[in-house]
């Protein structure tokens, strides 16, 4: 086995570890429990990321991630806009995303990697452009624009102490009664929908020069 495959493996491990501990117990579990979950030790977990800050980051990454990849692949393989809008959210939130979990705000000397704002940035786009479709078809309500998807994910997938088994049902069973909310036959909304910038503040995540 080659030693990327191996760091690749560990890194895969350690993250499904740290969010599922931060969606079931919240940022202040310890790294302890992230160890014991990811099966290694506490202090190779430090070694690979010296503090939680930067294990969250990458948590973070993960998941912007999984959210481009769910776009792109709604957008490339569902003819229908709709259905496109909708498996997306449905993917998202499925068992074992971790897509929507609270995670604390960085620190205000963290810097972040130019990874993680060109992924940000690429999400943003993939995000809209769906939307964007949906509502050009007839089907999404007009009133919505894709910076409210990421703020609906954490609507959907709060830190709960239950199970990611029991916590996907729950969101499974209540997106279904949003999508209905989302057509564009849905009742009027009050308040203006937060932008991009407002989106990343309340979901804690670092706002790019673009």
């Amino acid at each position: 086995m080659s030693t990327a495959h191996t760091s690749a493996s560990y890194d895969d491990r350690v993250i499904a570890a740290a969010r599922e501990v931060f969606a079931e117990n919240g940022f202040t579990a310890p790294m302890s429990e992230v160890a014991h979950r990811a099966g290694v030790g506490v202090a190779s977990i430090y070694r690979r990321y010296p503090s939680k800050q930067e294990l969250a980051e990458q948590v973070r990454i993960a998941s912007i991630r999984l959210i481009i990849t769910e776009a792109e692949a709604a957008a490339a393989e569902e003819a229908d806009p709709w259905e496109a809008f909708t498996r997306f959210l449905r993917r998202c939130l499925r068992e074992g995303t971790g897509i929507g979990v609270v995670l604390p705000p960085l620190d205000e000397g963290h810097v972040t990697s130019d990874e993680f704002v060109r992924l940000q940035l690429r999400m943003t786009e993939a995000v809209n452009s769906l939307v964007d479709a949906a509502q050009r078809a007839g089907e999404l309500r007009k009133d919505i624009d894709g910076s409210e998807v990421l703020l609906l994910f954490k609507h959907l997938n709060p830190a709960l102490p239950l199970g990611e088994r029991r916590r996907a049902e729950l969101r499974a069973r209540y997106l279904a009664l949003v999508v209905e909310g989302l057509r564009v036959t849905g009742p009027a909304l009050s308040g203006s929908a937060p932008d991009w910038a407002e989106v990343r503040s309340m979901c804690q995540l670092p706002t790019s020069d673009a």
